[in-house]
């Protein structure tokens, strides 16, 4: 016997919940048919055609899961109606505050369900975040083969994003071959797959968003050899939602150099060695040289075409600072040459500023209405 519901009153759903919990001890005929899940038991569901189960939170809402799209909704009391919030919660991640009022931080590794596949992605969020107020978003996108764990030992700026206030986000790519990867044009044989990466993005903004307090205004990108090239794609054709992108060790792929065309300015800050036998430095086999890449932003951040340069030192490397201004000195392009600098997130000490800090110092002075006072 399976027991089912037709129609589930959102305004009743505690109610509901606490009768069905009921139920499951009450010795009712056929009551050893119900899947469960913890503590609480799943439900068949005539109307939706699958099964749901229900949660109360640790963060005092209320969540309701349906296996037929694989995603969790939270009940907000103030409009009776149900919220997206993705295909995982965990205390904290779905919801600002906890039950005694205290705010979530710390790394929540969280999924999704998007184009098919399940992908992953660790949300950290600061020791600063409290929920009162909206906080910046940053991306940092691993490279070619590499895992969240390994990029975060060489880019882990999680220490930082307590310091400057954003929530930090390391996706994880989807498999090829055994190797993650991110696509860094559109559909077409540049690309190493077809998995949906552009959408994944949009899914973790839309989801991160929902369960915290995200400036629109001031999403960024940044990422290492193919997850910067990824960041490049996305800053030509996710302009409406990426503020800036960061890029080390990667470049732009012909395509999407040739046809890329953000809808607005997208200011961007690259740094690359000159020994670099991965990516070169200076292009080919489809990789755009790092001149053309900052010629091609320069061009679309309409900034001035020569450049303010200054060189630095970072133990025994040398590092040329370019940086593309307008006619208000407000900074749109820089490159760090780092002469005899390898394919690496540069371990770099320029005047007390690292790699991290370099990246987050340029794109937190932007935002997508334009620069920030």
């Amino acid at each position: 016997m399976r027991i089912s519901i037709s129609v589930f009153h959102v305004s009743k759903c505690l109610a509901v919940f606490g009768s069905l919990f009921l139920l499951g001890f009450s010795g009712v005929e056929g009551t050893t048919d119900w899947k469960w899940h913890q503590r609480f038991p799943w439900v068949y569901s005539d109307k939706d055609q699958g099964w749901q189960y229900w949660q109360a939170g640790s963060d005092g809402s209320f969540y309701h899961w349906k296996n037929s799209d694989r995603n969790w909704y939270r009940f907000e009391t103030s409009s009776e109606t149900w919220v997206s919030v993705g295909s995982t919660i965990t205390s904290g991640s779905s919801q600002a505050s906890s039950s005694n009022g205290t705010v979530e931080t710390g790394s929540f590794n969280l999924s999704l369900e998007h184009d098919g596949l399940t992908r992953e992605y660790q949300l950290y969020v600061p020791t600063s975040y409290d929920g009162s107020s909206q906080f910046p978003l940053l991306f940092n996108f691993h490279g070619f083969g590499g895992t969240v764990t390994d990029h975060l030992q060489a880019a882990d700026m999680r220490s930082l994003a307590n310091s400057e206030k954003f929530l930090l986000v390391y996706p994880q790519g989807s498999l090829l071959g055994g190797y993650s990867h991110w696509n860094a044009a559109i559909p077409s044989a540049d690309n190493k797959s077809s998995a949906d990466d552009i959408g994944f993005v949009r899914k973790m903004i839309t989801s991160i968003s929902a369960s915290h307090q995200v400036n629109s205004d001031r999403i960024y990108a940044c990422g290492y050899s193919n997850g910067a090239f990824f960041s490049y794609y996305l800053a030509c054709y996710l302009s409406d939602k990426i503020a800036g992108v960061g890029s080390v060790s990667g470049t732009m792929l012909e395509e999407t150099y040739q046809q890329g065309q953000p809808t607005r300015a997208v200011p961007m800050i690259n740094l690359h060695g000159t020994a670099d036998s991965v990516v070169p430095y200076a292009g080919g086999d489809g990789l755009v040289s790092i001149s053309n890449v900052v010629n091609f932003w320069v061009g679309k951040n309409a900034a001035g075409t020569t450049p303010s340069t200054t060189t630095l030192n970072s133990g025994n490397l040398s590092v040329e600072r370019s940086v593309y201004s307008d006619s208000n000195g407000t900074s749109w392009v820089e490159h760090y040459k780092v002469n005899g600098g390898g394919h690496v997130w540069f371990d770099l000490d320029l005047s007390g500023s690292d790699t991290n800090g370099l990246i987050w110092s340029f794109l937190s002075r932007h935002g997508l209405q334009g620069p920030i006072q």
